[in-house]
């Protein structure tokens, strides 16, 4: 199934990660922070449909969002038979579009969330404060994806940020590649396709409390 803009050679191992998600939850929110053309977001929401879960898919974006494209979000949504709406409440059995600043969203958020992707800016700033914004909301045996973790891609200029792309910088500076962050778990990289534009994914756990 193919998946959204950078993500060639990811689609495999994102979409089994998911699956993984499903078997560990009775009911699963995923939260996707940049939402672009709707791949991603439908690709993972079909995929929590077919688990048989409870389930809701959440998408972040800003309304003028890079590579945001409101009438391509509903065909990928229409072609992978997922139902989805634009800026309405989150409910179980449908994905949801909000377009707003993911940390104005996450700050009046209340609810647990098991799998997230932080894809909107990619300078460090800005995925620090996503990370942050999320971090209380992910449950024990949770997974956050990182996308954009390629070596390469630091420094390269983006529109938001003026120090470029540096997601691995970011992760770096949070402790988490470095599992000296308390409670988390560096799981590993995800290799892109890189000859058909691919960019990696980084995936961390959320550690699961032992047991007195």
């Amino acid at each position: 199934m193919t998946l959204g803009f950078g993500m060639a050679g990811l689609e495999h191992r994102v979409l089994s990660i998911a699956r993984s998600v499903c078997v560990r939850f009775d009911e699963i929110t995923y939260l996707e922070i940049g939402v672009g053309r709707g791949r991603t977001l439908t690709a993972i929401a079909a995929t929590l449909a077919h688990s048989g879960k409870a389930w809701r898919a959440i998408g972040v974006e800003l309304p003028n969002g890079y590579d945001f494209d409101h009438n391509l979000v509903l065909k990928a949504a229409a072609q992978r038979n997922v139902f989805l709406q634009f800026n309405g409440y989150p409910y179980l059995g449908k994905a949801t579009v909000l377009l707003e600043h993911s940390q104005e969203f996450l700050a009046r958020w209340y609810d647990p969330i098991h799998f997230a992707l932080i894809d909107g800016c990619h300078g460090k700033p800005c995925v620090i404060a996503d990370f942050l914004a999320l971090e209380p909301f992910i449950v024990e045996g949770g997974v956050v994806m990182f996308h954009d973790f390629s070596p390469h891609q630091r420094g390269t200029p983006q529109p938001h940020c003026p120090s470029g792309v540096d997601v691995q910088g970011a992760c770096a500076d949070l402790g988490l590649m470095s599992n000296t962050r308390g409670g988390w778990r560096f799981l590993g990289t995800i290799t892109a396709d890189r000859a058909r534009h691919g960019c990696d994914m980084a995936v961390f756990e959320k550690l699961m409390l032992k047991s007195a």
